[in-house]
């Protein structure tokens, strides 16, 4: 007897895998606290990731070139992360360490 595995069960048993080993998926964790921040803008310092929320588990959605600037609309709760305007429109995050992107506007 062969053992099938369909895709939705298959879709399943990893998200039950994610959970166990590392939480719950970005899409279904705890919204972020967004505070705000006198920064209008942050430049790049190295190739940076724009990420679809604030933390390594969420999707690359774009990139950054050394120096290359950004527009803020705010700072995460752990001020760990900018957020952006996104250059295709919308919401994304970039690490607000201090070796990757250094704010270059304030109000």
């Amino acid at each position: 007897m062969k053992l099938r595995i369909f895709p939705l069960a298959l879709a399943a048993i990893l998200a039950a895998l994610v959970i166990a080993l590392g939480g719950a998926p970005p899409a279904l964790a705890a919204s972020v606290g967004v505070r705000g921040t006198p920064v209008t803008q942050v430049a790049a310092l190295v190739n940076l990731n724009i990420r679809s929320g604030p933390g390594l588990r969420y999707a690359i959605v774009g990139m950054l070139r050394p120096g290359h600037r950004v527009a803020v609309t705010g700072l995460s709760d752990d001020y760990n992360w900018w957020r952006i305007r996104c250059p295709q429109g919308g919401v994304c995050w970039v690490s607000a360490n201090p070796h990757y992107s250094k704010p270059v506007a304030w109000r």
